[in-house]
């Protein structure tokens, strides 16, 4: 079984390629999901989040205040390294333990949809790594037509994550997403092709 990660900045499209390959059967395991399960309602890391952020980032169902966590993090590189210590290390160990239970299970590719993946220097942990990108106005575009929020807020999330550049030239693989959905899932198909997947 080939463990494959796919990665790539906000509004590159990414969500898109991992959606038609669940559309031609093939399994993906998301860290964005598991994140958000975690930070949801009775989510394992609502404790940490509760003792190290206080009450008011909690919203009154006992889920986290996304809105403003987000705008704090992107604000204070601190707050969102000590967020990443109670979320995201806890969503790696859980990706790992996922690689271990699939294992014998006869899937060809198992892959993995890591928004962060060179960020947490994870990337060495996958058989490939695929970089879905597009230019970096395309990506803003996608990203205001598609979620309410404000632009310099925008700005600072895509400023935060690694360069695309260098994400592309790390990658075993890379995506450029700046055409239609149709060319989109015209790559995918010849990256299928090529791994004989």
């Amino acid at each position: 079984m080939i463990n494959i990660a796919i990665t790539g900045g906000i509004g590159s499209g990414k969500s898109e390629v991992t959606n038609y390959l669940s559309s031609k059967g093939y399994t993906i395991v998301d860290a964005d999901r598991m994140s958000r399960e975690m930070t949801s309602a009775g989510g394992k890391a609502i404790p940490y989040i509760r003792e190290h952020f206080g009450e008011s980032f909690i919203l009154e169902d006992g889920s986290l205040d996304r809105a403003a966590m987000r705008d704090l993090v992107f604000r204070d590189p601190a707050k969102k390294k000590l967020l990443e210590e109670g979320t995201t290390k806890a969503v790696l160990n859980d990706i790992e333990e996922i690689k271990r239970e699939r294992a014998c299970c006869g899937d060809k590719a198992l892959f993995f949809d890591i928004p962060l993946l060179f960020e947490t220097g994870t990337e060495n942990d996958y058989d490939l790594v695929l970089v879905v990108t597009a230019d970096y106005d395309i990506r803003k575009e996608r990203i205001m037509a598609r979620d309410a929020i404000d632009s310099a807020i925008i700005d600072l999330i895509m400023d935060s994550q690694e360069g695309e550049e260098r994400k592309a030239a790390l990658a075993d693989f890379v995506i450029y997403n700046n055409g239609t959905i149709d060319d989109l899932h015209a790559a995918v198909d010849l990256l299928l092709k090529k791994l004989q997947i």
